[in-house]
């Protein structure tokens, strides 16, 4: 019955754990597993995402949690429990620099349509954790490394290796130069090596600063202190662009990233629709 279901869903979120939950009822971890299933194909929303080692609510499992857990209502009741509320949250996340210049405006666009829909959006340079930071959706940059997450294609970003006019001056930088050369510059870089479009990672010699935003980096570069890897639209107001002779165009892909694509909520996959338009 869907109310014995309820109480397991309860005890489920309670604990954030599915064996926790199965042991504090004294019944076996598979049949709350199955159950918790049933109830989910049942509603026809997903109530958990989860992984061999973390289990977190999604947002129709936190509005249902919400609504049960003091007391786990009636029968009659459980249908208007997941009924569409005023708002639907979406949690996303995305790096600073992609917040302001393309993700952000989009997200404002979709919500400009779609008045139900409330983003709670975290700028970080750091890849959140899906279950730890309770995040429905990332925008990320390739290339990924997590296979067992869901990742759609939306665009792709062109960067351009790039120094001041000052420091290529001072350092003799002309022309077209070798790899083996723009290795040996000072550079100035994020936390990752420069990947290359086909995944190659090259790691500068003489590296001046290590900065985790790329703003940051562009100033740095405009500063003398050495070549930087930049997504094309930082290179201006003072940066050149450096032709390598022997590296190829460089371009990364910009992914939507989520946990799985059982139940998907139709905000989010309208929403990943409108980002791929």
């Amino acid at each position: 019955m869907i109310y014995n279901d309820l109480a397991l869903f309860v005890s489920v979120a309670r604990h954030l754990s599915f064996s926790e939950a199965a042991e504090s009822l004294g019944i076996p971890l598979s049949r709350v597993s199955r159950r918790i299933a049933g109830l989910e194909t049942q509603l026809g929303v997903r109530l958990f995402e989860r992984t061999t080692r973390h289990v977190r609510l999604t947002e129709e499992g936190r509005r249902l949690f919400d609504q049960s857990q003091g007391a786990v209502e009636a029968l009659q009741n459980v249908a208007g429990i997941l009924e569409l509320p005023a708002q639907q949250t979406i949690r996303v996340t995305a790096s600073p620099l992609a917040a302001r210049v393309s993700i952000g405006p989009r997200l404002l666009a979709f919500a400009a349509d779609n008045p139900t829909v409330r983003f709670d959006l975290i700028a970080a340079n750091a890849n959140l954790d899906f279950f730890r930071d309770n995040i429905d959706l990332a925008f990320r940059l390739g290339p990924l490394e997590d296979s067992n997450l869901i990742a759609r294609r939306l665009w792709s970003v062109p960067y351009r290796f790039c120094a001041a006019a000052g420091f290529c001056k001072a350092h003799g930088v002309s022309g077209v130069v070798s790899r083996e050369v723009l290795l040996g510059l000072p550079a100035v870089c994020t936390q990752q090596a420069w990947i290359l479009s086909n995944g190659e990672r090259l790691q500068p010699s003489k590296v001046a600063h290590v900065l985790d935003d790329l703003n940051l980096v562009a100033d740095a570069a405009r500063m003398d202190f050495g070549v930087a890897l930049l997504p094309e639209d930082l290179v201006r107001d003072g940066l050149v662009p450096l032709e390598v002779s022997d590296v190829p165009p460089v371009s990364r892909d910009m992914y939507a990233v989520y946990p799985s694509r059982r139940l998907l909520p139709d905000r989010m996959r309208r929403l990943i629709d409108f980002m791929a338009a």
